[in-house]
């Protein structure tokens, strides 16, 4: 199967670990969500390289909140807006860094940059016909984190 075929996992595997590793929430794919709509918080990520992409990261505030009361050890109720921005942050890089490792041998190889967080439930993505968009969605039925992957 070829890489560009592949994406849509290479992500999902990354994202599924990211999450699990930092914050000891395991997600499962969620077959039924992979629509490309933006949640409250985005983190993005420019992916520059042969081939250049961005990834989203996106998800309702209170999810965010609950992931980032998990890694750092506190209640959902005490953690900063701040605080989930950081988390956001942190789970674009990490995932991006995994899917770094997978690609290190094609041409979808890219550098880490530093991520960034959009907020607001009417952002949207418009691409050109040409592009490859992925969508993934992982949930455990109480927390949904999804990602979006343009090339």
């Amino acid at each position: 199967m070829s890489v560009l075929k592949r994406l849509g996992d290479i992500y999902t595997e990354a994202l599924t670990e990211v999450v699990s590793t930092s914050s000891g929430i395991l997600l499962d794919v969620d077959s039924r969500q992979s629509n490309k709509n933006f949640d409250e918080v985005t983190g993005v990520m420019y992916l520059h390289g042969q081939k250049t992409g961005m990834l989203f990261v996106t998800a309702k505030e209170s999810d965010i909140k609950i992931l980032c009361a998990n890694m750092i050890g506190a209640k959902p109720s005490d953690v900063s807006k701040d605080e989930i921005d950081d988390t956001m942050c942190e789970l674009v890089n990490m995932t991006a860094g995994r899917a770094k490792l997978q690609l290190s041998d094609t041409e979808y190889m890219f550098s880490l940059l530093q991520p960034f967080v959009i907020r607001g439930k009417n952002v949207s993505i418009v691409t050109k016909s040409i592009a490859k968009v992925e969508a993934g969605s992982l949930t455990n039925g109480n927390i949904t984190v999804r990602f979006i992957v343009v090339y």
